[in-house]
């Protein structure tokens, strides 16, 4: 009898590729929901761009956890827990990024926006700077270095996004962190090999 036995790559990834999977399924879902009673959506350009940017930061996220498997071979339950929290603020902004499609009335994608802007880019800059923890907590790297003066400076300016109401700065930054989160896919050189 062969018995299995699992990684900790593999046991600590099946939850958090749950949370991941959770938010990619839930902006599929709304924006099927909402193509579906397309007749009462009034669409918004800036929230269809952020649509899109969220897909691919769940995307980019979950491609991003194979590193885990080639930096760790133990884990602690701190490390852990830095990780769900910030995989964890994913599924929170992906969640407020679309409404949720109602019975009737006209749903207005730019009301919803301005509506949730507050609490979208707290949670944002929540996540962009607890990956500067996870990358100094889980792979070694300096709170301030290389790997996180991008995150920080989207991170901040995610945090103006919270204060200001300007539909100018929020054009502008939607239009920012996608062009953000396309030159990070782009510039990715990992790699994964099976090898049995």
């Amino acid at each position: 009898m062969i018995v299995m036995q699992m990684s900790p790559f593999e046991f600590v990834t099946v939850f958090l590729s749950l949370i991941i999977g959770f938010a990619l399924a839930h902006i599929l879902r709304a924006t099927s929901d909402l193509y579906e009673i397309r007749e009462r959506v009034k669409t918004y350009w800036l929230n269809s761009l952020w649509v899109i940017t969220v897909a691919m930061w769940s995307i980019f996220t979950w491609w991003g956890l194979w590193m885990l498997s080639i930096e760790l071979t133990e884990w602690s339950y701190a490390q852990y827990w830095i990780l769900v929290i910030n995989i964890s603020s994913i599924y929170f902004f992906t969640t407020l990024v679309l409404p949720k499609a109602t019975d009737e009335g006209i749903i207005n994608l730019e009301k919803h926006y301005y509506s949730v802007h507050k609490a979208f880019f707290s949670v944002i800059a929540f996540s962009l700077f607890t990956s500067a923890i996870v990358n100094y907590s889980l792979f070694g790297q300096p709170l301030i270095g290389p790997m996180t003066i991008m995150p920080c400076i989207v991170g901040f300016a995610a945090i103006g996004g919270v204060f200001t109401d300007s539909k100018s700065y929020h054009k502008g930054i939607g239009i920012f962190m996608f062009i953000m989160f396309i030159a990070f896919q782009l510039t990715d050189v990992t790699q994964i090999n099976y090898t049995p």
